[in-house]
């Protein structure tokens, strides 16, 4: 866990959390942007803006709210199966935003936030709209570190070094936590 700011949010824990609320009706659209938000590591903003044009076409172009850069974004399969177990109610005409409240409207960033501790509540965990981008970098630092892992991530996150990302994903505090022990 970090000291300060949010925590990431673990992958699988998204992924079953993401395909319940799509699968069950609930919150069919919040469902997708949890599925979405693990699985491409966006920003809040850039995720929000996004449309089920681009969805359907699998990937697309952005140009990132914050830093200004164009960067190509994947749907990967998990995004595609999440995307195709919406029901048919669901409104997903081509053009129109996917992440849209009760209301009709985009959701907010915090109105994100609030459903994301609603559907994550533990006890010592901080969970944020970021906590999705980190789990995200989580993931594919676990899966693919010994593969040039850290370096893909440090790119994809504009992070200035390698160290900057393992502090963003968990990663640092873990391996500090992990010295006591290795003592003994």
């Amino acid at each position: 866990m970090q000291v300060k700011g949010s925590d990431y949010l673990d992958y699988d824990l998204a992924m079953v959390k993401a395909m319940e609320l799509i699968e069950s009706g609930g919150n069919v659209n919040f469902g997708l942007l949890i599925a979405c938000g693990v699985n491409m590591g966006l920003r809040i903003g850039d995720l929000l803006d996004i449309d089920y044009n681009q969805l359907e076409k699998g990937s697309f172009i952005i140009v990132e709210e914050k830093t200004k850069k164009k960067r190509k974004v994947v749907a990967n399969s998990a995004v595609k199966m999440a995307l195709e177990a919406m029901p048919d109610t669901a409104q997903k005409e081509l053009g129109a935003k996917c992440f849209v409240s009760n209301k009709g409207t985009v959701y907010s960033p915090q109105h994100v936030n609030r459903l994301l501790k609603k559907y994550f509540d533990e006890e010592d965990v901080r969970i944020s709209s970021h906590s999705m981008r980190k789990g995200y970098g989580r993931r594919y630092y676990d899966k693919y570190h010994e593969d040039g892992g850290l370096t893909d991530l440090q790119l994809q996150f504009n992070h200035s070094t390698p160290a900057v990302t393992l502090r963003y994903i968990g990663k640092t505090q873990e391996r500090l936590d992990s010295m006591y022990e290795r003592l003994v």
